[in-house]
Formats: C-alpha cells, sequence, structure tokens
C-alpha cells in the first residue's frame, strides 16, 4: 500500500518486531535508518520512553536495562 505524501509515494506500512527476551540482552536487532522518534518500543504493553528507556544506534536498539527473560518487547518501526 503507497499514499502519497508531498506528492511522493512513500510506503505506509509499519514493520512490527517482536524481541524474544532472556533477562540479560540489552541490545536488539532493527532496522537501518530507524532513530528514537521513528518507533514506539513497548514492554509488556507499556510503551518506553526515548532516551530514559532505549536508544538507537545504526541498527541496534539498546535497552537501559534489561528485559526479563519471557518479557514481551516489541518495536514498532515508523516509515520515514
Amino acid at each position: 500500500m503507497v499514499r502519497y505524501i508531498n506528492g511522493k509515494d512513500r510506503p505506509t506500512e509499519i514493520n512490527v518486531r517482536s524481541m524474544t527476551t532472556d533477562g540479560s540482552t540489552t541490545g536488539f536487532v532493527i532496522t537501518q535508518g530507524m532513530t528514537e522518534d521513528k518507533v514506539m518500543v513497548t514492554l509488556n504493553g507499556v510503551v518506553q520512553s526515548k532516551s530514559a528507556d532505549f536508544s538507537i544506534s545504526g541498527t541496534t536498539l539498546t535497552m537501559v536495562s534489561a528485559p526479563e527473560a519471557a518479557d514481551d518487547l516489541v518495536v514498532k518501526e515508523f516509515p520515514g
């Protein structure tokens, strides 16, 4: 699906990533080009705050604290 934005074709699909947590890992792979302003991160359904709870560098989203084993970590990547 494509929607016109400012006269240009841009994808409007949101990429949703469900991450496997193990209680010790803090770094998770995301799509190149994502920034803190282009993602929504939830942990067990609670929206996480950029900088306070996570940061992004390159293709790695780093949580400030490792989520517990079997926590539900979801990253929604929005088109830019």
